[in-house]
């Protein structure tokens, strides 16, 4: 038996903030987003952008966009069938599979829907019709704890997120609450 110390696990709630801030941040890119929020805590996390904010009234083979792109993780590598998602789906379902709990809410300038999931399942949706002066999403989880038991390592997730506000120079970027500054 060796009494040499254990590796750290993955910091999957970082892997879940990176991924997600890099959705809204292509937002950013094309001209469509400002703003991105960045919490993390623990195996929590919550990242909000002021971009377009996803497909709220789309289907895809018969199934809501949104459910579709954070639930079927094996999608668009099943044969015989077309990738009309963008390739970031994929990561979403990934995030999605990795938390015990997952809120997503899309905002529009007409509607806003808040869709919820717990262990990878889609358990509510509402659409509410009210108007809005923002759109964007805010998407917000807990990694399971079968993943990861250890919070978040902030340290390291902040320098990463000044690597991004410094190549993206015209993004305002906020993590736990206070404005970054590259």
């Amino acid at each position: 038996m060796s009494d040499a110390p254990t590796p750290d696990p993955q910091d999957l709630a970082a892997v879940a903030v990176r991924a997600l801030v890099l959705y809204s941040l292509a937002e950013v890119q094309a001209g469509h987003a400002t703003t991105i929020r960045v919490t993390a805590e623990g195996t929590s996390f919550s990242i909000a952008d002021d971009g377009r904010g996803h497909a709220i009234e789309r289907d895809i083979a018969g199934i809501p966009y949104l459910k579709f792109i954070y639930t079927q993780l094996e999608y668009p590598f099943e044969s015989g069938r077309n990738a009309p998602v963008q390739i970031q789906g994929i990561g979403m379902s990934l995030v999605n599979a990795l938390c015990s709990e997952l809120a997503v809410t899309v905002r529009k300038r007409d509607a806003t829907l808040k869709q919820s999931f717990r262990d990878g399942q889609l358990r509510e949706s509402e659409l509410i019709d009210v108007k809005s002066e923002q759109s964007g999403n805010a998407i917000s989880g807990t990694v399971s704890p079968r993943f990861q038991t250890r919070g978040v390592r902030a340290g390291p997730l902040r320098d990463w997120l000044l690597g991004v506000l410094a190549a993206s120079p015209n993004l305002r970027l906020f993590f736990n609450g206070r404005e970054l500054k590259a």
